[in-house]
């Protein structure tokens, strides 16, 4: 019982690490895209461990990480299409009057 709570807990610290990730690393798309996933990753694991440690079933983890795989595949689609059109991937080419 006390092996889940660590796991929960390095779970948890590792969402921290990659939220303060995701708010250093903001010029580039690529970055915040990859520290986006690391935290759904974060967060559908330490549902999954708490849902296992409630005894409850374990569809809603699933439905997560389908919708994160979604959201994955759109920031990669919308950075493909800013790096085709601006030549690369910084975050202050991007001004909202352009769109």
């Amino acid at each position: 019982m006390l092996n889940k709570f660590i796991w929960m807990n390095m779970f948890f610290m590792n969402f921290l690490i990659s939220s303060m990730m995701f708010s250093f690393y903001y010029k580039h798309i690529l970055l915040t895209l990859i520290s986006l996933e690391f935290m759904m990753i974060n967060l559908m694991l330490l549902m999954y461990m708490m849902l296992n440690y409630m005894n409850m079933n374990l569809y809603f983890p699933t439905f997560f990480l389908t919708i994160s795989i979604c959201e994955g595949i759109l920031g990669l689609s919308i950075m493909v299409y800013l790096i085709r059109n601006m030549g690369n991937d910084y975050m202050n080419i991007l001004n909202l009057m352009k769109w």
